[in-house]
């Protein structure tokens, strides 16, 4: 494993993900686009690894929105 991959988590992902999108659609986009694509799918692994950090127990739920009720609205 290089240097560049151990200061950047995750950068084997992206190097794989946007392999697979320039192999399919990358005759059809120009180098500005394929920079584009690139800079989304960083973006989408790093909210996924965002996402995979957070713990949740078997009981955690999602937070109920709460709206207080007004008789005369």
């Amino acid at each position: 494993m290089s240097s560049e991959d151990e200061s950047a988590p995750g950068s084997t992902e992206v190097d794989r993900l946007f392999a697979l999108v320039r192999d399919r659609y990358g005759a059809r986009l120009t180098e500005a686009q394929l920079d584009e694509v690139r800079r989304g799918i960083e973006a989408i692994v790093n909210g996924a690894r965002a996402l995979r950090a957070v713990r949740l127990e078997n009981a955690d739920e999602p937070m109920q929105p709460f709206s207080a009720f007004r008789a005369d609205a």
